[in-house]
């Protein structure tokens, strides 16, 4: 840290430090759960509801999204920041307005983040195989009724990205 000194005001000044290049190379991988009182997400109109949201941040440039993963019981997806949109911000968006019509968001998501990670940009291909494999775990462990496939699995990847 330099000192600078002028004959009227003694100073310091410090240079800034910039931690990162660009903020929008790391991407989050994001995992929530439904509130185990209410399995609403198992409904089609509700991962409907879902879909729309993430999607619209994505087309108002606050988030690019990488993948996404929706079932009865959560969603876990890898979001890129755009901007000065921070992660507090998409998940108060995303619970908000993914909550069903008439009901409080917090009543329906678990207040506590199941998993979440920051990925810098040279670890993204590591990232994409776990969170596939993450995917087929949740698939696999999905209930199936009679032999026919689970009532709600929605998987979803940027085709920009592959």
């Amino acid at each position: 840290m330099p000192y600078v000194s002028s004959p009227v005001t003694p100073g310091v000044h410090e240079t800034p430090f910039r931690y990162s290049s660009s903020r929008e190379n790391f991407a989050y991988e994001v995992s929530l759960r439904t509130a185990s009182s209410s399995p609403w997400l198992g409904e089609l109109r509700a991962a409907h509801r879902l879909v729309q949201v993430l999607l619209r941040g994505e087309l108002l440039g606050q988030y690019e999204l990488l993948d996404f993963l929706i079932w009865p019981e959560g969603l876990l997806t890898r979001v890129s920041l755009r901007g000065s949109f921070s992660l507090s911000e998409f998940l108060s968006l995303l619970k908000e307005k993914s909550a069903p019509a008439g009901g409080a968001p917090g009543r329906f998501w678990d207040d506590e983040l199941q998993w979440i990670k920051l990925v810098p940009p040279e670890k993204i291909p590591e990232s994409t195989g776990a969170f596939l494999q993450t995917a087929g775990r949740i698939r696999q462990g999905l209930p199936t009724a009679g032999g026919a496939a689970s009532p709600l699995f929605f998987f979803y990847r940027n085709s920009r990205l592959l």
